[in-house]
Formats: structure tokens, sequence, C-alpha cells
């Protein structure tokens, strides 16, 4: 039987550290099978020392940067029928995910900024907008919905004529979180990390592994190579 492998980004953070642990812990759970867990950056063991030929893989990030298309592709690139499944992407869970952290922080407040780390990748900065766009359409006629930086926030909130909360797109407590807390606003939530939406999200694509054809688009995640499961050659 096929393992399962999450890929997180990796952190200095051992706050973060034990956040994707508990997202691993309890993805487990909820698969009822055990799963694995590799890192892609800064963090061992690395994603290529933990998978095995079969296993599927799924990468815990929210954004489809460097990492999502480039090194994970490679570092399970020597494995034979190794099943890369969509990163997390603009999947209507991470939706419902962030839209809960505010909640739970009070929000939305009538200014929310979506604090974000920031990417040069055009397709990280897309879906982060979607994602912002989606949130703009929930609490419409609630909160003016932004999408900004670290860097960005703190004039966003010496500009405002009203509160400004801050939702933390980001899956794990670190560096940019911390950035995110120390910016001023009234409120930060805590990052999606272990959130049941994120969990659910994670296992449905196992699920969708075996009843789905290789190559078939995920649902939620659009019509375009972010929403593609990859199947490494068997032989």
């Amino acid at each position: 039987m096929s393992g399962v492998v999450l890929a997180a980004h990796g952190t200095r953070s051992s706050v973060g550290r034990r956040c994707v642990e508990t997202i691993r812990r309890e993805l487990q759970e909820l698969l009822g099978r055990p799963v694995r867990l590799g890192w892609v950056d800064v963090c061992e063991p690395h994603v290529s020392d933990v998978v095995r030929d079969g296993d599927v893989v799924l990468p815990a990030f929210l954004g489809a940067g460097y990492h999502v298309r480039v090194d994970l592709p490679t570092a399970v690139a020597e494995h034979h029928g190794v099943t890369l499944t969509p990163h997390l992407g603009t999947d209507e869970a991470v939706v419902e995910a962030l839209a809960g952290r505010v909640a739970e922080a009070g929000g939305p407040w009538p200014l929310t900024i979506v604090g974000w780390a920031g990417s040069r990748d055009e397709r990280s900065r897309d879906q982060a907008a979607e994602v912002t766009r989606a949130l703009a359409r929930r609490w419409q006629g609630r909160a003016q919905v932004v999408l900004a930086t670290p860097a960005e926030i703190p004039a966003l909130v010496v500009g405002s004529p009203v509160p400004v909360g801050v939702a933390s797109y980001l899956l794990a407590p670190g560096h940019f979180h911390d950035r995110l807390r120390s910016a001023g606003a009234v409120a930060t939530t805590e990052p999606l990390g272990s959130h049941p939406r994120i969990i659910e999200a994670l296992a449905r694509r196992v699920h969708d592994v075996y009843e789905r054809p290789w190559g078939h688009v995920f649902p939620g995640l659009g019509s375009g190579a972010e929403g593609l499961a990859v199947q490494c050659p068997t032989g």
C-alpha cells in the first residue's frame, strides 16, 4: 500500500514546527493511515529523504511558488509511481478556514487586511488576490478587504480612520506571522494551521488520488496546471 507524505516549507520557529506536526498528526487521524513529514527548506528530513516509491505527496503550501512548481517535483522525480497532489491554492476550504480564524479573533473588522508573506511569483500573487476577493464577497457591506505584506501593513493601520484587523494568510507561526502581529492592528488572527477545513482539504486530496484518473482537475482548484495531480512514471 502506498504511503502519504506531508511536504511543508520548513521554519526555524519551534512553534511553527509544532504547528506543522499537529497538521500531520490530525491528518493521520482523519485518514486512519500513517502520514510522514518531509520539509522542502530549512528543516530536516528533506522530502527527498522521506518519500518512497508509490507515495502520495501532499504539498502543504498556500501558493504556487518555486517550491511547489520546481523543488517538490524535483524531490520526488527519482521515485517511481509517486503522485504529487495539488497544493492548497484557492480551494474553498482555505477561504473558509481563513474566515473562521477571523471570526475567532472577533472580526471581520471595518478594514480587514489579508496579511501574507508576499511572493515574486505571479501565480502565488494571483492566488492570494483570489482568496482576498473571495473574502471580500463573503463580507460585502461589512468590511473592506485588502491584501498586504508585513512591510505594507503599518502604513495602512496608521492611515485608516476605522479599526484594522489582520487575517494571517499563513499556514504556520514563524517570522512572517510575528511581523504581522507587530504591525499595529487591533487584532491578528492565528495562522491557518490545523483548522479543520485545512485538514479536510488535505485528506480530500488523498481520497481523490484513488477515486479519480491521474491528471484529473481537482475540485476547487481551477483548470490551470496548479489544479493537476502529477504522477511520476512507474518504471
